[in-house]
């Protein structure tokens, strides 16, 4: 332990002022996976190489499980009182395919099981060097080369805001207060995109489409209902919890807090109602369809109509759509509408493409990961913690439009639209909670709202009926995913 102490503090604690990491309380599995790393040479240091290839593989479980044993300081390794830039550590950058920091290592910076470290109370100076060795390549061996790709994209702003955000929360801690300005964006925009309009969206054929504005939510009664609505959108379990019976957000499958064009940006869907809508065989309003989104994406109960929760929901939506045209054809509304493939849709080479590029972060056998400190991760995809059979994702062409635009994280349109198709297959054949419009047997469930190729439930896969073996619908006590998979 000597040789960690030198840098590291007597108890792991780190040293900002000279940029070395704090070692307290951070997985056994993620320092073994760094250890090697130096060692092998995909991780590059003149300090640690030498010291990580001379430590046996006892030797390298001992500390780190000494280390990971170690609480971590409640204090965060610079002031949180100063306002802090949170644009790309919580909101991303998506026009540059760059997500919320937070989105992979956790809302509160505590990281995710060991693929994604803890940020929190690391020094600011620790996590630029990091940024910079992973942008000159001097860091490699990433899952998925998702922080090489990433910090590419940054610049030199970018990487200062970031660090010296995520350096300022507490371990265990909430977030520092975000500069005004910066706390009422969704993303850095340039400066003619302040207003909102209609713009090119690039790619084949140059598609235009509406482009919400980017201005600062105002701190008045409306702005206030508006944030409110922001704020269930990224985390209902916390804001909205009694009418949510699983562990997704809304920002599961509306990317960008709802911005994002193939992700059902809400934008679009604001101007999309009133509408008929056969799913229950009436035109619903705007509020009716966000009460669907509890009872079925949600796994939950519809909020009554007039209550705060679809009020802010609705506000933040309509806050977003100010200046779009009144049209349910928008462009960029709903999901991408993929092709058929050339080849049906296979699920054996569905499970190899999600064991490739998908099991890292909704863990191998679907059932999500929570950041490590039990807080939302990323969402279960299927079992009894995630989307019950009502839900439009068990539509497999909503599942591979979404797919296909958008996953993985940073990668979107990097999958063929065969793997798109058959990953989104797989994923839609397995149980999850029951559909709550059942209708007493399967079989007649399936014929009044699953009767398309498009819905799995009712039909058997691998002996079993889909639907047959499901859990009841709604919230109720459950086992958090977990942080390691």
């Amino acid at each position: 332990m000597a040789s960690c102490t030198a840098c590291h503090g007597r108890r792991g604690e780190g040293d900002a002022a000279a940029g070395y990491p704090r070692l307290q309380g951070l997985s056994a599995a993620y320092q073994i996976k760094q250890l090697e790393a130096f060692a092998d040479g995909t991780r590059k240091s003149e300090i640690m190489a030498p010291l990580a290839r001379s430590l046996a593989a006892r030797a390298r479980a001992q500390a780190t499980d000494y280390y990971a044993g170690l609480k971590a300081p409640a204090h965060p390794t610079a002031p949180a009182s100063a306002p802090r830039d949170d644009r790309l550590a919580v909101r991303g950058r998506w026009s540059q395919e760059i997500p919320g920091c937070v989105e992979c290592h956790g809302a509160s910076g505590s990281g995710i099981g060991a693929a994604f470290p803890p940020l929190a109370a690391q020094p600011a100076a620790y996590l630029t060097a990091q940024l910079r060795a992973w942008q000159q390549g001097a860091r490699q061996g990433d899952p998925l080369g998702l922080m090489q790709r990433i910090a590419s994209r940054l610049s030199d702003e970018d990487v200062r805001a970031v660090s010296e955000y995520f350096s300022a929360i507490p371990v265990g801690g909430s977030a520092p207060p975000a500069a005004a300005a910066a706390a009422n964006t969704g993303q850095a925009p340039p400066p003619e995109a302040d207003a909102g309009g209609i713009e090119s969206l690039g790619g084949a054929g140059g598609e235009r489409v509406f482009v919400p504005a980017d201005k600062p939510i105002p701190d008045d009664g409306f702005g206030r209902m508006v944030r409110l609505g922001r704020d269930i959108f990224d985390d209902p379990g916390r804001y909205a919890g009694r009418y949510v019976g699983n562990s997704l957000r809304c920002t599961s499958c509306h990317l960008d807090e709802g911005r994002r064009v193939g992700s059902a940006p809400m934008w679009a869907a604001y101007v999309s109602y009133p509408a008929y809508r056969a799913k229950n065989g009436h035109v619903n309003t705007f509020a009716e369809r966000l009460q669907g989104c509890f009872s079925y994406s949600m796994n939950g109960r519809a909020p009554p109509l007039g209550d705060a929760a679809l009020v802010a929901l609705e506000s933040y939506s309509y806050w977003m759509a100010r200046g779009a045209p009144l049209d349910p054809g928008i462009a960029g509304r709903g999901y991408l509408k993929l092709p058929k493939p050339a080849l049906a849709a296979d699920r054996a080479r569905g499970a190899a493409v999600y064991a490739d590029k998908c099991a890292l972060c909704h863990g191998r056998n679907g059932e999500g990961r929570s950041a490590n400190d039990g807080s939302p991760g990323f969402p279960a995809l299927w079992g009894p913690d995630s989307y019950n059979w009502g839900a439009g994702m068990v539509s497999v062409s909503n599942a591979a439009g979404f797919i296909k635009a958008n996953m993985p994280f940073s990668l979107g349109n990097s999958l063929t639209d065969q793997d798109a198709w058959d990953v989104a297959l797989f994923v839609d054949s397995h149980e999850r909670p029951q559909d709550p419009r059942y209708s007493g047997t399967v079989e007649e469930t399936r014929r009044r709202f699953h009767d398309s190729d498009n819905s799995l439930y009712g039909q058997r896969v691998d002996g079993h009926v889909l639907g047959s073996n499901s859990v009841p619908p709604g919230r109720r006590l459950r086992r958090a995913a977990s942080a390691g998979g």
